[in-house]
């Protein structure tokens, strides 16, 4: 049994297809999504918005100063930086750097501590000109909407400031320089602007990781060719050397254990050697739990091989009739789990939300969700589910392939 084993394990690793399809198509693709890839993240990130402000006397009032507190805030080196901000003494200075075009907006400040921005045409004709106007126009425009929603907090409920009539202009100034406002305005702007940011996932969401994911899934349905090739050199009708065995002095159910076995560790080792790749060559991201990430590749491994199995036990077609039988049912099972880029990641979104059934049965999508819910789910029940649901197909599929496996009578081999 142990040299069958070993014999049947260095026939499946020798087949030309096992080796470019199973072994090094998984590493190219892998390498070529690096490649096109590795920089999208960053794409989706904006710069802060280059912008002068002019620190005039308005702009160092007392009126202004929760303005320049908001600035200070939005312009913080950091992830959140939204604003790129220079000060500049007077207008005409502020004007001639827009022009030139080292930034986007000149902010001014009035009597009242409201701010207002001048753009250059020239740079508005420009789309990156464009965006870092808008983001400036929205931090403006947000900030104008707190005071306003502010002051006529304060005009609307005079009771509570103690006075009998809602005041003057005159006396909305003063009173804007008292302690009392200005522990207001604070806890009103702490309440409206600032937030936090919480992920509620185990690791930082990336729009990547999802087709290593995808991959895999292709990976391990590109396995059955494996125990596809291993279940044809056991049967008697499908092969010369099938024919042989059936003669030898092992019997067929122990050359079909043998197959199975020898097919499933060929498989493990063909995925671990293409998570390793991803894992510490091209630095792909699996939640930091390599231990079960192994559990996970088993799993694959297991309904790989009895996919396989299922199919190589067919009767009255030739091998390559089934190896193009696992080709076609690896590129439809793909499809829907996202691996041809955005418009199949859409499609397989909608269908996850529409009919989740569709994806309980896809064995490429349920390979790729082991991946998924290891790596961003706190819990690891969702993980385990999808294992169940890997393993009940491995059973169904070596069921199928008992059935069709079960002892036959030839008039000729």
């Amino acid at each position: 049994m142990g040299a069958l084993f070993a014999h049947t394990v260095r026939m499946l690793v020798r087949q030309r297809d096992v080796l470019i399809w199973v072994i090094l198509f998984p590493l190219a693709l892998a390498t070529l999504f690096h490649v096109m890839l590795s920089n999208i993240d960053e794409s989706y990130r904006v710069d802060p918005a280059s912008c002068v402000v002019v620190a005039d006397d308005n702009f160092n009032s007392e009126r202004a100063v929760f303005f320049r507190e908001m600035l200070d805030e939005v312009s913080a080196p950091g992830a959140g930086q939204l604003l790129d901000v220079a000060k500049v003494a007077t207008l005409e200075e502020g004007r001639e750097v827009v022009l030139s075009g080292d930034a986007a907006a000149c902010i001014t400040v009035d009597e009242e501590g409201l701010p207002s921005m001048q753009v250059s045409p020239l740079a508005a004709s420009l789309t990156t000109g464009s965006i870092d106007q808008s983001v400036v126009r929205a931090v403006l425009d947000q900030y104008r909407q707190i005071y306003a929603e502010m002051k006529q907090t304060f005009l609307s409920q005079p009771s509570a400031q103690g006075m009998q009539a809602p005041p003057s202009e005159g006396e909305l100034a003063e009173f804007a320089r008292s302690a009392g406002m200005s522990e207001a305005a604070s806890a009103f702007m702490s309440d409206a602007v600032r937030t936090q940011q919480v992920d509620v996932l185990r690791v930082q969401a990336s729009s990547t990781v999802r087709y290593y994911y995808a991959l895999m899934g292709f990976a391990a349905l590109m396995s059955i060719t494996v125990s596809i090739n291993a279940v044809s050199a056991a049967r008697a009708n499908t092969s010369a050397v099938g024919a042989r065995r059936q003669v030898s002095g092992v019997s067929p159910a122990r050359q079909l254990a043998v197959a199975m076995a020898a097919s499933f560790v060929t498989v493990f080792f063909c995925l671990l050697l293409a998570f390793a790749y991803m894992r510490f060559v091209l630095g792909v991201e699996f939640g930091g739990r390599d231990g079960l990430a192994m559990l996970a590749l088993a799993a694959c491994a297991l309904m790989s091989t009895a996919l396989g199995a299922a199919i190589g036990a067919i009767p009255k077609i030739s091998i390559p009739g089934k190896t193009g039988i696992a080709t076609g049912i690896t590129c439809f099972c793909a499809l829907f789990a996202g691996l041809y880029g955005e418009p199949s990641m859409q499609l397989a979104d909608r269908v996850s939300q529409s009919a989740p059934w569709a994806v309980l049965v896809n064995p490429a999508a349920q390979a790729a969700n082991a991946f998924y819910d290891l790596t961003y789910y706190d819990s690891l029940a969702p993980f385990f589910a999808t294992l169940c649901v890997l393993a009940v197909m491995a059973a169904v599929f070596f069921v199928v392939a008992a059935l069709l496996m079960r002892r036959q009578n030839y008039e000729r081999l």
